[in-house]
């Protein structure tokens, strides 16, 4: 991203107004080439998209649609969430403050996501995973902690929720399941796993709503999710989003077994009724 801003800013000069509009645009807001039509991006800044093909055309693209794929590229396709984790870490002073440091740091981050959070996303979603008959979750790689606690956690407020585990799962089956009274929860964070991508692909061509939680508003995920949630850091580092990730998951959760007060407390009594001695220390 850094180059082609660069080219930019390089024929800056030799835009004509209406090319410079778009340049600075582009400079200030990538993200906005990646997701929306040549339409959009003029009707942004008040230009035609005939003006934001040109401006295309000026970097050497054959038309807004390459310029939109080596956006989404670039964007998406960064260095391992491994080495930027390792990097934040490392630019940190190491001293006795150093676990304060990296809290307060998660702290931030779970409050950004808490004020950039969509209400009406928000209780869209709960409002899915509580009625729904069948809630289907996946996430692999660095994505299958967040889905196991997820559908673990939400099983225990409704029931009826199944993890996806490609160990064991027959990948046909699960979405052979899916329909229109079913909700499918994928996590998808970089580096984006196929697999979890295409499941959710073909869960909505089933006709099964589509949660999608991700890293940025550009993931592949996108394309196939009815509602998409966010948890953004200036790097792509699943571990770092965690934090925050989990307290999304956790407020989704609680919001459910709110809605689902009378199942959840009939769910609540069942549990209390069993004799589990031998399971439990006390």
């Amino acid at each position: 991203m850094d180059a082609l801003k660069s080219k930019v800013q390089s024929k800056y000069d030799e835009f004509s107004k209406g090319l410079k509009m778009v340049a600075k645009h582009f400079l200030a807001n990538p993200e906005a080439f990646a997701m929306n039509s040549g339409v959009q991006v003029g009707q942004e800044i008040n230009v035609s998209e005939t003006t934001v093909i040109r401006f295309s055309h000026a970097l050497g693209y054959s038309g807004y649609s390459a310029l939109q794929k080596d956006v989404q590229e670039q964007l998406l396709n960064k260095k391992s969430s491994l080495f930027e984790f390792h990097h934040m870490k490392n630019s940190t002073d190491m001293d006795q403050e150093f676990s304060k440091k990296m809290m307060v740091k998660d702290a931030e981050v779970i409050l950004q996501t808490a004020e950039r959070l969509n209400v009406e996303d928000f209780t869209k979603a709960v409002d899915h995973l509580a009625r729904s008959e069948r809630v289907l979750v996946s996430g692999v790689r660095s994505s299958h902690a967040m889905a196991q606690w997820f559908s673990f956690t939400l099983d225990l407020m409704r029931g009826n929720v199944r993890l996806f585990r490609p160990d064991t799962d027959d990948i046909m089956l699960r979405i052979s399941e899916m329909n229109e009274g079913s909700t499918f929860v994928a996590f998808s964070f970089h580096r984006y796993a196929l697999e979890t991508i295409n499941m959710a692909k073909e869960a909505k061509r089933q006709g099964a709503f589509v949660i999608g939680i991700t890293d940025s508003e550009v993931a592949p995920i996108r394309e196939h999710a009815d509602i998409l949630f966010t948890v953004q850091l200036p790097i792509k580092s699943t571990l770092d989003v965690a934090p925050a990730v989990f307290s999304l998951m956790n407020a989704i959760v609680g919001a459910v077994a709110v809605e689902n007060s009378e199942q959840f407390a009939k769910r609540t009594k069942v549990y209390e009724e069993l004799q589990l001695n031998r399971f439990f220390g006390e």
